[in-house]
């Protein structure tokens, strides 16, 4: 009889996390856990492999019949990100390890959540993962931790970019990281660092970098609205800088860092999630020294996270496009998912999602990766996205009244219950948005889901981490309950509902967060 002893961290843990460790414990170990104390113990007679206690999620070690302990690499990545450096010693739970911490993107789950789902569901090393709302690559950077293979597509070009930059941090050589690093800060500190606290014109400027620098920036005459002219400069010194030292195989990773930066040296009030002045702009703010800092912080994480990721890398990418309809997604997307996968793991948005356009559109402007024009349309092409034109909500509109989509009964109801209780003399026009909106949501996830089924082998599985929205329309008070939708959805495009665990979330969504409920489920489904 083999006798375990799990041991918690010291931190505070929700609820949740403990329930997961308990259902991971019983998966991995094949008894069922009882707690004592701080720990978890198990008796088995089933032989305990090192390797599968290095999978575990929520415990600081295992002690394995009284000898010595084993660090699960969870906590080794957490470790890697404090101060101390020692599994011992944390305090809090860290979220911001090995690449998370690259680029802050908005309403992204804890990436503990991923290695509990994959363990709670029996995945194994090369398993395939498909994550079709990938954000900033929070699975994908967790399939490389674990050695899964994994795609991400997402329709935001800045997320993608961001996922793509986290793993080519963590697969690169870690000599030829920190010395271009280093290379990038002696230079643009030599070059650009004065200019902090100058106040230059534009002749000055224009003298320094040449009479057509502006020109040099993708959608010049709009980022001229949103920046000081002193820190464009800074700004092009800091990407020439890049494109001359840094190799072609790591400039996304040192464009990225520079992108997280941005808000804070823009005349965009950094605390609102839409794009809105400051009251009190300045004239100049010190970009160089705050991606220097910032580059070097995030680069000794990543560079200390890589002495515990496996040497197994599978393969893991983002890919740009919409996951409802793959035709938009590149070949090698699609050629990956037509072979099949294991495991659908994604936070989706919510059915009123996060603007991730506004609040990234100055990122996605700077870096290229998108038009004027094109930042506009793809605000309104996003799944959740609270845009809609007056034209598409009047045909979406009509199109609940047959449900045209043929979006769940459940959530059809819903939908009609909504456009009944508009009332035009009380509500708004984003509330008067609001069923059309709601109806185009759970048409894009039913899409979605039909091409999960499509795509899981017999008995994968699809893992959705959602909470639910409030609205109010004609005085009267709704939920959205999405997590139970989404289980309708699944169902009627043929998924098997196998359960739903409760996650308690906290206020992550700041001047957004009226709106939105602070629970959030753990949706388990299984193609037959």
């Amino acid at each position: 009889m083999n006798q375990i002893e799990l041991k918690f961290h010291d931190y505070r843990y929700f609820p949740y996390e403990l329930r997961l460790a308990e259902l991971e414990a019983e998966r991995i170990l094949g008894a069922v856990p009882q707690l004592r104390n701080d720990s978890l113990y198990v008796e088995t007679n089933n032989p305990v492999a090192l390797k599968a206690l290095d999978k575990l999620t929520y415990f600081r070690h295992a002690v394995v019949n009284g000898k010595s302990p084993v660090v699960p690499q969870q906590a080794r990545l957490e470790a890697s990100a404090s101060k101390h450096g020692n599994p011992n010693q944390i305090r809090r739970q860290h979220t911001r390890y090995s690449a998370h911490g690259l680029h802050e993107y908005r309403g992204k789950f804890n990436p503990q959540m991923v290695r509990a789902v994959a363990n709670l569901l029996g995945l194994n090393t090369g398993d395939r993962i498909w994550d079709p709302f990938c954000g900033s690559g929070t699975v994908l950077l967790e399939a490389r931790h674990q050695g899964f293979n994994a795609l991400g597509v997402d329709l935001n070009p800045l997320a993608v970019a961001i996922a793509n930059a986290k793993l080519l941090s963590v697969n690169a050589k870690p000599s030829l990281l920190e010395r271009t690093a280093d290379l990038i800060a002696d230079r643009i500190q030599t070059q650009a660092m004065w200019m902090e606290e100058a106040v230059l014109d534009e002749n000055t400027i224009s003298e320094m970098l040449g009479k057509n620098w502006l020109e040099r920036f993708p959608c010049p005459n709009y980022l001229v609205h949103w920046f000081p002219l002193p820190v464009l400069a800074q700004l092009l010194i800091i990407l020439d800088t890049i494109d001359e030292v840094a190799p072609c195989s790591l400039r996304q990773i040192f464009r990225i860092v520079l992108s997280d930066i941005l808000r804070k040296v823009s005349w965009q009030d950094p605390d609102d999630l839409r794009i809105r002045r400051r009251k009190s702009p300045a004239p100049n703010y010190p970009v160089t020294s705050a991606y220097v800092t910032a580059m070097q912080s995030r680069v000794a994480t990543v560079l200390t996270a890589q002495n515990h990721i496996s040497r197994y890398q599978g393969r893991q990418a983002a890919f740009l496009g919409d996951s409802g309809e793959i035709n938009s997604v590149d070949d090698a997307a699609r050629n990956f998912l037509e072979q099949g996968v294991d495991c659908v793991i994604s936070s989706p948005p919510y059915a009123t999602a996060l603007p991730y356009i506004d609040t990234q559109r100055l990122s996605i402007a700077l870096l290229g990766l998108a038009t004027t024009r094109e930042i506009r349309q793809l605000d309104g092409a996003l799944v959740g996205s609270r845009e809609i034109s007056t034209r598409d909500r009047l045909v979406l509109e009509q199109s609940i009244g047959d449900n045209r989509a043929g979006v769940a009964d459940e959530v059809w109801v819903v939908c009609k219950a909504l456009q009944e209780a508009y009332d035009p003399s009380r509500d708004g026009f984003r509330r008067q948005n609001t069923p059309a909106v709601i109806y185009r949501y759970f048409a894009g996830m039913t899409r979605v889901m039909d091409k999960a089924k499509e795509y899981l082998t017999g008995g994968g599985w699809l893992a959705f981490i959602v909470g639910s929205n409030r609205t109010t329309l004609g005085g009267v008070k709704f939920l959205i309950d999405t997590p139970a939708l989404l289980a309708a959805t699944g169902t009627h495009v043929g998924l098997q509902f196998r359960s739903m665990y409760e996650l308690n979330a906290y206020g992550r969504y700041d001047v957004h967060s009226r709106n939105s409920i602070r629970e959030e489920w753990l949706l388990l489904m299984q193609r037959p």
